[in-house]
């Protein structure tokens, strides 16, 4: 069983043309959260997956549970997120690939995940996924987050990491618990520079045992492991809308490994997922296809 930790939230979207301006409207909302879009994909993709998360009790929260539900996703959501208002993002597309984010999470369902509402699943689960977001977003999501993580490893699973570093957001507190999390990952999807920007090394990280897939759109991904280095060609796609493409990479290689997958066959089954996901909009629409590993 794989199990995810982390916010979910909806994402607002515009995309502004050369001549457009700052007051176009926004798309929305799409169901969205780096948790919660892993979650979605690995799911779609064959591998049975929980989903511990804060989703409040409004219109918000409901497009967040269509997007869970049409994908089996088992969703266990907070009490205390019951109790405040759906979390949402705004995302802005520049000419030229640029993106900028605007969070509205402080005080809404996402961050009231405790202790309490992990119960007995991390000692369930044979992997666990963890986004660097959930340590960012403020407590108690970031002390429970690192607590699942903490006690599925020392329980036996596979613990796979994506940093998704926000460099703007990191403390000193949340620089020290997402390098404690890539320390224990056995598996790391960062973007390009997200693991220098937390003073670590790739190399030393692939070293010490862990698999580091880094991924770089279009460019395709990195594999590293104490056996070699692979380059996995990005899927041809048409891209729509990019938000996401790396955690429904995470999602897509998350569930090919559980299935019995090569490092290399996963990086690939990744690399497919995220070119479907872009192909369409929205971060957790597209209906991924289940494809033979070898």
């Amino acid at each position: 069983m794989l199990l995810v930790v982390g916010e979910a939230l909806v994402a607002f979207m515009r995309q502004l043309g050369a001549d457009a301006g700052q007051d176009l409207p926004f798309s929305g909302p799409w169901a969205s959260g780096a948790p919660a879009i892993a979650a979605y994909s690995a799911s779609m993709l064959g591998a049975p997956t929980h989903l511990v998360a804060g989703i409040g009790q409004d219109a918000a929260g409901d497009t967040i549970r269509s997007r869970l539900s049409a994908a089996g996703v088992t969703c266990h959501e907070s009490s205390g997120g019951h109790l405040r208002p759906t979390a949402a993002a705004y995302v802005t597309y520049y000419p030229g690939g640029q993106r900028e984010f605007e969070f509205a999470v402080s005080g809404t369902a996402a961050t009231a995940v405790a202790e309490a509402d992990l119960a007995s699943l991390p000692e369930s689960a044979s992997w666990l996924h963890l986004s660097g977001s959930a340590l960012l977003f403020g407590e108690p999501l970031a002390a429970s987050a690192m607590s699942a993580l903490r006690r599925a490893r020392a329980a036996g699973a596979t613990v796979s990491v994506d940093p998704n570093v926000r460099t703007e957001a990191l403390t000193p507190s949340s620089r020290a618990l997402l390098a404690e999390a890539l320390t224990l990952a056995q598996v790391i999807f960062p973007s390009t520079g997200e693991i220098e920007a937390l003073g670590l090394s790739r190399t030393d990280l692939a070293r010490a045992g862990a698999t580091v897939c880094s991924t770089d759109g279009p460019h395709g991904a990195r594999l590293e492991t104490r056996e070699g280095t692979w380059v996995i060609p990005a899927e041809s796609s048409h891209p729509v809308d990019t938000d996401g493409a790396g955690d429904n990479f995470a999602g897509g290689y998350i569930a090919a490994s559980m299935a019995g997958a090569t490092p290399q066959e996963a990086a690939r089954a990744g690399s497919r997922a995220a070119a479907e996901s872009i192909a369409v909009p929205g971060p957790m629409e597209a209906e991924l296809t289940r494809r033979p590993l070898r």
